[in-house]
């Protein structure tokens, strides 16, 4: 048989999914059967459902920020409507000490802080996965520069070694996604780096090196999607762990520009009249409460579903 037959042959056997080497061949189940099982075992976990409407629902209005409110969040401002407290006519939610709409300066928040949130999971993710490959893979030195590289950076406070940095590059919103993003890869290599040393000594992955198949083929064709299951709940608490991150650094005045809606920087400007309207930092906080608790109750729900011990 040559050589490519052999490639052909051992491609439509490869597994390419998930699948814990705890359970046994009996666990194994084709890839479109696999993840609708994900799905319908994530269905039924209410809590994660809860989530996800939440989270959804808070997408929907800040993404559809200027269908639900019809004020700008930066130069709609009347210093004859200072603090009007919420519930009074046209101001739902009440305004800020600028006579700005706290609701629509909460839609369009949640727009920067959602999507700061996603930035720096994606690069730290990105950031993360490739480290912990290469850490699993192929061990030796490599293994031991990487992994004592994230020892280094999981021993400090991570809001204490962002703060540095963002003190040495500047604040801007920017520099709070690379500062996170670069103080966050150290969890997703750790977790990549131990999925690829389950599987990496698989009779697959053997059969694929006997192939003769390139390690970068051998690698994302074959090992990384086989850690896409626990990835995706990482980056779903890596999501929301960020958002809280950036709201904190934003607070602390390390972020957007002040007149920038922004959920953090809303919290910062309220601090000053917490007795006067305690609803300017009441708000917000419930704001960023709710969306990392969503990303948190989908978490555990996607944990759950990819988890193939609690496969029925």
């Amino acid at each position: 048989m040559s050589d490519d037959n052999q490639k052909v042959e051992f491609e439509m056997n490869v597994p390419s999914h998930a699948v814990s080497t705890e359970i046994g061949a009996e666990a194994l189940l084709p890839p479109s059967k696999y993840w609708v099982d994900v799905v319908r075992r994530f269905s039924k976990n209410r809590i994660a459902i809860v989530g996800f409407i939440m989270l959804l629902t808070i997408v929907i209005l800040c993404v559809f920020a200027p269908l639900f409110t019809p004020y700008n969040p930066i130069t709609d401002m009347n210093l004859l409507d200072q603090l009007i407290p919420p519930g009074s006519p046209g101001h739902l939610l009440g305004t800020d000490d600028l006579g700005r709409d706290i609701w629509c300066r909460l839609l369009y928040g949640g727009r920067t802080s959602v999507l700061t949130g996603l930035s720096i999971a994606l690069l730290s993710g990105a950031i993360g996965v490739v480290l912990g490959l290469v850490a699993g893979y192929f061990g030796g030195l490599a293994e031991t520069l990487i992994m004592r590289s994230t020892d280094i950076m999981m021993s400090f406070p991570m809001t204490v070694i962002a703060v540095a940095i963002i003190a040495a590059l500047g604040p801007s919103q920017n520099n709070i996604i690379f500062t996170l993003a670069i103080v966050g890869w150290p969890r997703f290599t750790r977790l990549i780096r131990g999925q690829v040393l389950a599987v990496k000594n698989s009779e697959y992955i053997e059969s694929a090196k006997v192939a003769g198949f390139k390690n970068t083929r051998i690698i994302f064709g074959h090992v990384l999607p086989n850690c896409i299951g626990p990835l995706i709940v990482q980056f779903t608490l890596a999501v929301g762990g960020a958002i809280l991150s950036s709201a904190t650094l934003s607070y602390l005045g390390l972020g957007a520009n002040v007149a920038a809606p922004d959920w953090g920087m809303m919290l910062s400007q309220g601090k000053n009249y917490l007795r006067l309207a305690p609803y300017l930092t009441t708000i917000p906080g419930l704001a960023i409460s709710v969306t990392v608790l969503s990303m948190n109750w989908i978490g555990d729900g996607l944990r759950d579903a990819f988890d193939p011990k609690m496969r029925k």
